[in-house]
């Protein structure tokens, strides 16, 4: 009878032991798969979905989107990486950013994620309501699990977040630059100007003054010289040029479907008799967020795996955009539309709608270069994907062998669709994998 005694001693010594370590690893390492049965990744994703909604339907330029989608996602990660031994803070690195303790014992900390995330969006957007009706039906589903008190405290913990984190995002300089004075265009040969049918003024044209998160400045990796301006029929201009209206006379269904699928431009109008009308699209920048999502699905990733991989992702668009618009406007390089036009045929038309920002170099091929980057980085170099993200609006998915086919791919689809040049295609591509990997350099946070 002793003996059973002890052996049931040890037994139960043992499941003891067994499940402190579980507990232990659950709550201090981010690689387990075990989460809350409350709050999963499919919730972080759920409502990275509700902000791209309100991005999409506020037409926010690409640049601007690229920051929104940045801070909310911080203030997710910063509220999960303080139970986890496997992943850091990034509080450390900037003197504005101070992240309040989870001191109140009541507090859900993965709810409390969710809050934060909400609470920052929607400041940085106008179109609330889905985001808020959302949110209302989160507090009703934690309700089935949580009691009211818990609530309350974790909804004011997230909230002191995302005040935390905004009060951080005021300090980058981007409400000062909304009161900056209007471009002035430059008259040298050459030269950005407006383009058809719309010539729209500049986008952003102050947007290389933002303060990064982790270049040392803007221009930083500023690429080498586009190629000089010449009319002269055995310069290279003018074969660079040629190469561009022979592309669009020459195209097929292929190169079109390519084109438009990563055409990611949130300001095109159409012109229907005297109608003019704006298409809801996704920012390049979403595009690549799209990607991440599908990616983090597809491995199953933890909430706080997928916390982390959404910052590294937004961080490198948003360092992305603001180290190719300060290419943009120091080289203001002329668009192929506005040469072709005037030199070659008057008749001429891109496939796509000519964003309103110089050439050089192209931005989606720096975006994706640099996006690229980091989901390689996570993911592996032959990860194999089918990108659905354009279903939504009207096209076929595509698939890809690995992150970087897919960034040649958006990157060349600049040229099918006659708005770039090849070289600031390749330069864009360089620039693009160059600030990823500056920002896996900088951002060690696991």
């Amino acid at each position: 009878m002793q003996k059973i005694f002890n052996n049931a001693v040890i037994v139960g010594i043992g499941l003891m032991l067994l499940t402190a370590c579980t507990n232990t690893a659950d709550n201090k390492t981010a690689d387990t798969n075990s989460e809350s049965k409350i709050i999963t990744a499919m919730h972080l994703h759920q409502w990275n979905k509700e902000l791209e909604m309100g991005i999409v339907n506020d037409f926010f330029p690409p640049p601007v989107a690229g920051r929104i989608y940045t801070y909310p996602n911080i203030a997710a990660y910063e509220v999960l990486a303080q139970n986890q031994e496997a992943y850091s803070s990034l509080a450390p690195r900037y003197e504005a950013l101070t992240i309040p303790e989870i001191k109140n014992d009541n507090v859900n900390a993965e709810a409390a994620s969710i809050f934060a995330f909400y609470y920052t969006g929607i400041e940085l957007i106008y179109s609330i309501e889905t985001m808020t009706e959302a949110k209302d039906k989160f507090k009703m589903e934690l309700a089935e699990n949580l009691d009211q008190e818990t609530i309350e405290a974790t909804e004011n913990y997230g909230k002191s977040v995302a005040e935390s984190i905004l009060a951080w995002a005021k300090t980058d300089g981007y409400n000062k630059m909304r009161s900056y004075p209007k471009y002035e265009l430059l008259k040298t040969e050459g030269s950005w100007l407006p383009t058809p049918p719309d010539y729209t003024d500049a986008l952003e044209p102050h947007w290389m003054k933002l303060i990064p998160l982790t270049l040392d400045s803007a221009s930083q990796f500023r690429p080498e010289r586009p190629t000089a301006y010449d009319m002269d029929t055995s310069s290279l201009f003018y074969k660079e040029t040629m190469e561009v209206y022979q592309a669009v006379i020459d195209s097929n269904a292929e190169r079109v479907a390519i084109a438009k699928f990563w055409d990611c431009n949130p300001l095109v109008t159409k012109h229907k008799g005297h109608v003019i009308f704006s298409e809801k699209k996704l920012t390049p920048g979403g595009h690549w967020v799209n990607i991440g999502r599908i990616a983090m699905k597809a491995k199953e990733y933890n909430l706080i795996k997928t916390a982390h991989t959404y910052v590294m992702l937004t961080i490198s668009i948003h360092e992305a955009f603001i180290s190719c618009w300060d290419e943009k406007y120091f080289s203001n390089y002329i668009r192929p539309v506005t040469v072709i036009q005037e030199h070659i045929d008057s008749d001429w038309l891109p496939i796509l709608y000519t964003p309103n920002f110089p050439e050089y170099p192209s931005g989606h091929s720096v975006v994706s270069g640099s996006a690229a980057t980091i989901l390689t980085d996570i993911f592996g170099e032959n990860f194999a994907f089918t990108d659905s993200t354009e279903v939504p609006y009207g096209m076929s998915p595509r698939s890809f062998n690995s992150f970087f086919e897919a960034s040649d791919e958006a990157a060349i689809s600049r040229m099918y669709g006659g708005i770039h040049f090849t070289l600031a295609i390749e330069v864009g591509k360089s620039q693009g994998r160059k600030v990823g990997s500056h920002v896996l350099e900088t951002l060690k946070l696991n």
